[in-house]
């Protein structure tokens, strides 16, 4: 009876200790791991000691972040974010243990419907610094898609493209290769990026770039207002295409292929920044300008130092040069 007794209490507690944790499992967070509320209360920061200072700038930041992000998705409320600063994204799932692990060529991370950032912290896959700024705002970009959309579907190249712009991440690389792709007819069509990008590297960086580049064109074109307004339709139910139209009134199929043509013949507003021979040159002559002004002055104020030295002689037996030793010619 005894026995069955221990038995039975024994159960009864691992029973509660697998309701306790998470998964069953124990979180296995180090002791110097900081958990502290920041940024008013609408994220919780989790980071080492040492990237305290770090945590703070991205803090502040988020209060910023998120309030562009609530005004363009319409949104009233994205609090209860838990952002995670560490140096290999893996930390976050071995310390919760969760199998799950990070793709290698990650720095930031957004779980789906979970309101959780991770941000890499040091040296990124490339072994560059990471730019945690612009990687947070990109990920809390996922964040706010998820509250939006309410687990209703959203294009890829929409939530991705939408990142990359609340994260101001257009480079003179990416509009190479979309000026590029779109010279030589090789612009990816939108559908085949409604469910996931290419596994090619090469093809994923034009679907990045692209992705941003139309984002930004609907914003120029029907102003920042317009993601909100699709956002909400895409909550009652309807898809981006529909959602879209509702919106703006125009078909998205056509407004898609102005964008390609208008890339193309370099009749886009955007186009310029899209070609990136044109920022290239332009950024090439001012540098020579700025480079020509500069030797200019250097040269007068050589010449005005050579007119202030005239008439001083220079005696090598009393003020000899070191580390230098004269040759005699014979």
């Amino acid at each position: 009876m005894m026995a069955k007794r221990m038995i039975h209490g024994l159960m009864v507690a691992l029973l509660l200790f697998a309701m306790a944790a998470p998964g069953g499992a124990m979180a296995a967070t180090p002791e110097d791991v900081v958990v502290r509320p920041g940024a008013k209360g609408a994220v919780m920061m989790h980071y080492p000691e040492r990237f305290e200072k770090a945590a703070n700038k991205l803090e502040v930041q988020a209060t910023d972040s998120i309030q562009k992000l609530e005004y363009r998705l319409g949104l009233e409320d994205m609090s209860g974010i838990d952002v995670y600063l560490i140096k290999d994204l893996d930390d976050y799932f071995t310390w919760n243990q969760i199998p799950a692990r990070a793709p290698q060529w990650a720095i930031g991370l957004s779980l789906v419907d979970k309101k959780t950032v991770l941000v890499r912290h040091g040296l990124g896959p490339n072994r560059q610094i990471v730019d945690i700024e612009k990687t947070f705002d990109h990920e809390l970009a996922h964040v706010a898609i998820d509250v939006a959309r309410q687990g209703h579907h959203v294009p890829r190249w929409f939530n991705e493209g939408f990142a990359s712009y609340q994260a101001d991440e257009w480079t003179l690389e990416r509009g190479e290769e979309v000026a590029r792709a779109a010279a030589t007819g090789t612009l990816i069509p939108l559908k085949k990026l409604d469910r996931t990008f290419p596994d090619h590297q090469q093809t994923t960086s034009l679907a990045y770039a692209q992705s941003h580049h139309f984002v930004r064109y609907l914003a120029d074109r029907y102003g920042e207002d317009v993601f909100a307004s699709i956002m909400n339709h895409i909550r009652e139910g309807e898809t981006f295409s529909v959602a879209f139209t509702l919106t703006t009134n125009d078909d998205f199929e056509r407004v898609e292929k102005i964008w390609r043509e208008s890339l193309a013949d370099g009749a886009s507003p955007l186009s310029g920044l899209a070609d990136g021979t044109i920022l290239f040159f332009g950024a090439s002559l001012l540098f020579l300008v700025a480079w020509a002004k500069r030797r200019r002055r250097s040269r007068e104020k050589f010449e005005r130092l050579d007119d202030g030295l005239e008439g001083w002689d220079y005696d090598p037996s009393r003020y000899k040069l070191p580390g230098y030793t004269s040759v005699a010619k014979g």
